[in-house]
């Protein structure tokens, strides 16, 4: 089992933005270390001659490809309406939201 401190749960539950008591901080240490040491005994495994895929089941994409219009619009019923028209505030054909960093 690969050892976690302390110290390094405290700085990931801060990355994470959460608190934790000190018997979570114990508990996650000792869970944590067991996940890594899970992950430890993976990169034991002899994967030469395997493949990467990332689906199993052989089936695609059916969405329309992603390009750019002259005229975004979004269908809405029988009518098209475009996304900024719909926002409650806008300036400058932008969607006005509040700030996230402040001012």
């Amino acid at each position: 089992m690969s050892e976690i401190t302390k110290k390094e749960v405290e700085h990931i539950a801060g990355l994470a933005r959460i608190k934790l008591g000190e018997k979570e901080k114990e508990k996650m240490a000792s869970e944590l270390g067991a996940i890594l040491g899970y992950i430890d005994k993976l990169k034991e495994v002899n994967t030469d001659g395997v493949e990467p895929i990332a689906n199993i089941t052989g089936m695609e994409n059916v969405l329309r490809k992603d390009e750019p219009s002259e005229k975004p619009r979004r269908d809405v019923g029988a009518e098209s309406v475009k996304l900024v028209e719909m926002a409650p505030e806008k300036k400058d054909n932008f969607v006005k939201v509040p700030a996230v960093f402040g001012e």
